[in-house]
């Protein structure tokens, strides 16, 4: 490969240009016929890059991922298109070819632009990908909660039939056992408040969240047993 040749490209939908500048002058320009990417190539992308927000980013940024090159970013049959620029650029056709290859990959809005996939309509493309996923997603959970609920409800229908809380009541005033009290009732009884309760330190770091105020954690408890004395004073005889 010639390394004192600067390779310059344009493209368009379809259609590729390109010049060489090699001392003394600039060399005629090269256009090629490119075929637009079908579209099971144009899904494959997009479902490579919906995997991946950072190399989406990437490439939006002008950096392709590793695994662009795998999409043909020039066919090799156009390789025989190629041999009327040997002379002039210097390179075999393979060559050119190689090198034109090289260069696409290291432009790939360029190179989306020769195949037809617009920068905005790859975005479009990719965000539409993704709220699909988060629908189906979302279905899908909702499927999931449903399945949940039947089955619970299964369950109650094999327990028998709920009774309402008024058909509960009316039962229990019919008995005459509306007014008694449960059995937890009678396991209620006075506890008096303590004379001098004890007050542990607060737990959390107050300091931390008011650095601007000293001693705060200390004046806090101190607050804390003032408002527990004067609960138990209140409830005194």
């Amino acid at each position: 490969m010639n390394g004192n040749i600067e390779l310059r490209l344009e493209a368009i939908p379809g259609e590729l240009r390109a010049s060489w500048v090699r001392q003394p002058g600039i060399m005629p320009e090269l256009s090629l016929k490119v075929p637009l990417w079908l579209p099971a190539t144009r899904q494959e992308m997009i479902r490579r890059l919906s995997l991946c927000p950072n190399e989406l980013y990437a490439l939006l940024k002008g950096r392709a991922p590793q695994w662009f090159a795998d999409f043909e970013l020039l066919p090799d049959h156009m390789e025989p298109m190629l041999t009327s620029y040997e002379e002039d650029s210097g390179l075999a056709a393979k060559d050119l070819l190689d090198r034109l290859r090289e260069s696409l990959a290291e432009q790939p809005l360029l190179t989306l632009m020769l195949r037809g996939f617009a920068q905005e309509e790859l975005l479009d493309s990719v965000l539409k990908r993704w709220a699909e996923v988060s629908a189906e997603t979302e279905t899908e959970n909702v499927k999931n909660a449903g399945a949940v609920l039947a089955a619970e409800l299964a369950k109650l229908e094999r327990k028998g039939p709920a009774i309402s809380s008024g058909e509960w009541l009316a039962e229990a005033a019919a008995e005459g056992s509306l007014h008694q009290p449960g059995t937890s009732f009678h396991e209620v009884v006075d506890r008096p408040f303590p004379a001098k309760p004890v007050i542990d330190e607060a737990g959390e770091d107050w300091q931390e969240l008011l650095p601007q105020t000293p001693r705060v954690q200390e004046g806090l408890t101190i607050v804390m047993r003032r408002v527990a004395e004067a609960a138990a004073k209140r409830a005194r005889p």
